[in-house]
């Protein structure tokens, strides 16, 4: 007789009866994925970014920090396993406007080469701390109290683009463009990289066609008109102007000198010189700088450039994408020109 159990042999019993194999928490799947991240941070000294030339593997890790980061709440367990701060030591943004996942970079496996490129971010905007927000508190404050007086009314969000010195709500949010930089066409519609405060005292460089995106996303989304920025900051310090000379080894960049406004500081507007066409995708030396006080910096910089004009000379670029782009705001002149230039244009500076 035969010394097989029929009732009881695994291999003959159905699948209803199979013992089911348990299944691993959320927990610990993040902890693994925690691993990974931590592994790499190791490996390159860097934590991974999801953008357009970056490694399958990098991009799969930054969607998945951005995961942990989204539901770091649910997973305090795993807080002593986060040993390079990159889930709990990062500032909650639960109304970030640039998330990884929705930053609008390519998928990551592109199959469809016959399809037209779509434009690629120079690199993803993040909050960060807005280290100059008193000089925007007064601005925030007479928004707020003329909303709350009923003398400004807020208004549902129907635009292609968004101006200089305007106030949105999103998500909850007071929200102010501070600055328009870099303006180009992308996909075929105008864009440009800003300077957005929020009400949190962070602020964001983003495209101008992301906060459009999110403000139409938002049903909530409210436009309250300001763009005469003017009187809001009359008497304060609105920015700068400064005067640069490219790193450029290319021969026409020789001689020429490169001039513009910024609402913040000088040294943030050109930390990424080497990635943005306007800089010649080349690192810049800052020459002169002059302080701004209460002129729109964008409105500083169409009255500057309009009295340089006999100096200018139109660049053409090409990035690291293959496009060519063109570079507008350089000048084949010297600071004792420049200088003067500024003083006529501006009694305060």
């Amino acid at each position: 007789m035969s010394d097989i159990d029929y009732l009881n042999d695994p291999l003959l019993q159905t699948a209803e009866e199979r013992p089911k194999a348990a299944r691993a928490s959320i927990v610990e799947l993040a902890g693994e994925a925690l691993s990974r991240i931590n592994a790499f941070v190791e490996q390159t000294g860097d934590k991974p970014v999801s953008t357009s030339g970056k490694s399958v593997r990098e991009r799969m890790l930054a969607n998945e920090l951005a995961g942990l980061r989204a539901s770091r709440s649910e997973l305090a367990d795993l807080e002593s396993a986060d040993i390079h701060g990159l889930v709990f030591d990062t500032p909650r943004s639960q109304n970030a406007l640039d998330d990884p996942l929705l930053s609008g970079a390519d998928e990551i496996f592109q199959v469809r080469d016959s399809l037209k490129p779509k434009a690629q971010p120079d690199y993803v905007a993040d909050r960060q701390p807005c280290h100059d927000f008193d000089r925007f508190r007064p601005a925030f404050d007479m928004v707020r109290q003329s909303v709350e007086q009923g003398s400004r009314t807020p208004q549902p969000f129907h635009q292609e683009k968004v101006e200089l010195g305007e106030f949105f709500i999103l998500k909850g949010q007071l929200v102010h463009v501070a600055d328009v930089r870099d303006e180009h066409r992308r996909n075929d519609k105008p864009d440009a990289r800003l300077r957005v405060i929020f009400d949190n005292e962070t602020e964001s460089n983003l495209l101008m066609s992301s906060l459009v995106r999110r403000l139409y996303e938002d049903k909530d989304a409210r436009r309250i008109g300001l763009t005469n920025a003017g009187p809001l900051f009359d008497g304060a310090h609105t920015g700068f102007v400064y005067v640069l000379r490219s790193r450029s080894e290319r021969p026409e960049v020789r001689g020429l000198l490169k001039v513009g406004t910024t609402a913040s500081a000088v040294e943030d507007r050109v930390a990424r010189a080497e990635t943005q066409a306007a800089f010649l995708f080349a690192p810049v030396e800052i020459i002169e700088t002059y302080k701004l006080i209460g002129y729109s910096a964008k409105e500083a910089e169409r009255q500057l450039h309009a009295v340089l004009r006999p100096y200018h000379v139109a660049l053409r670029v090409t990035g690291p994408d293959g496009r060519t782009y063109g570079a507008t705001e350089w000048f084949r002149t010297d600071t004792h020109t420049i200088a003067q230039a500024v003083k006529r244009c501006f009694t305060r500076t």
